[in-house]
């Protein structure tokens, strides 16, 4: 098994150009492809950087996402309501690229905006700031929340190379503490005492890029604060990792096995070396399947529930009912 390292002062080794690919315990460094040296058009045509935050109470899993593809920008959210099994909204725009940006540093200083006549939402940290900002405003849903980074859990980051001068830059943080609430069509959820954790990734990456993810947070039943964060494809193992309370733990690259025909199937959710073993019970799906000519995608993020058990430093966790997300992805960008 892997071990995880102190993460590199940069991306891009400033001497070599080369990438300082590997698997660490802690953020990124901010993200800069200049040394790189690839062209304005290459950039123009791979650069992608997005955020996904998540926060999870014991009634919803709330979800959103801004994701920056340069000439274009998208942003979906969405809750799911644990007890009746669905979800309560669902909403999700693609606007011109000006519209909508993500910027180049997962911690402070980190901005991800986007704007269009249905959907403003915005993810903030400012440069002195001890947390992250989160809102979305749409029809029939507001979310307002503050996202804690001083938690003890350490994050999760990964460098890796793509081949043909392609190379992604992920940071992965977890039980983060939530404040706030949300809005959903008049009725209106606390956050406060919830946890949220967030997916940030920069990268040069393929024209046709496909994995699956599987994320969660929640309680062990002997108590543990516990996360996931599992990705089969893509970058692959060097993101895979499980959070027991203040401690992250590396584990293998993920399997999934699932109805692609049908999403709300079942899901079987493993690792290579078997320290994950978990059902997940789809409860409601986030869909995207679009054809624009030029990019086309097949993006599909069922939320529900997790059951099962994870085994990491000799310790067996079970677990039982504990909120997240699956997916499915393969775009053409």
């Amino acid at each position: 098994m892997r071990t995880l390292t102190a993460p590199p002062r940069s991306v891009i080794d400033p001497v070599t150009g080369e990438p300082n690919v590997g698997s660490f315990r802690g953020a990124l460094a901010r993200v800069d492809y200049a040394a790189l040296g690839a062209s304005r058009a290459f950039r123009f045509a791979h650069h992608k950087r997005w955020v996904y935050a998540a926060v999870a109470t014991d009634e919803i899993f709330v979800a959103t996402a801004i994701v920056d593809l340069g000439y274009a920008c998208n942003a979906f959210a969405f809750v799911l309501h644990k007890e009746t099994k669905a979800l309560l909204v669902d909403c999700s725009a693609v606007v011109p690229g000006f519209a909508g940006a993500v910027s180049d540093t997962s911690g402070p200083g980190l901005s991800a905006t986007f704007r269009s006549l249905g959907i403003d939402a915005s993810i903030l940290r400012g440069s002195d700031d001890d947390g992250y900002e989160l809102r979305f405003k749409a029809r029939g849903l507001f979310i307002d929340a503050r996202l804690d980074a001083r938690t003890l859990s350490p994050p999760i980051s990964a460098i890796a190379t793509l081949g043909d001068g392609l190379v992604s830059a992920t940071e992965k943080r977890t039980l983060l503490s939530a404040a706030g609430s949300v809005d959903v069509g008049g009725r209106r959820f606390s956050l406060d005492g919830a946890v949220a954790g967030f997916d940030y990734t920069n990268g040069l990456l393929a024209r046709n890029t496909t994995w699956n993810w599987a994320f969660l947070m929640g309680r062990a039943k002997s108590g543990e604060r516990v996360a996931l964060n599992l990705v089969q494809g893509f970058v692959g193992e060097p993101e895979c990792g499980v959070w027991v309370d203040e401690e992250i733990h590396p584990v293998s690259e993920g399997r999934f096995a699932f109805d692609r025909s049908d999403a709300m199937k079942p899901w079987r959710v493993t690792s290579r070396a078997g320290e994950v073993e978990l059902e997940f019970e789809p409860m409601g799906v986030h869909r995207d399947a679009s054809n624009l000519g030029l990019v086309r995608s097949r993006f599909v993020q069922p939320s529900g529930v997790f059951r099962g058990t994870i085994t990491v430093a000799g310790r067996r966790l079970e677990l039982d009912a504990q909120l997240g997300v699956v997916e499915d992805q393969s775009v053409v960008w």
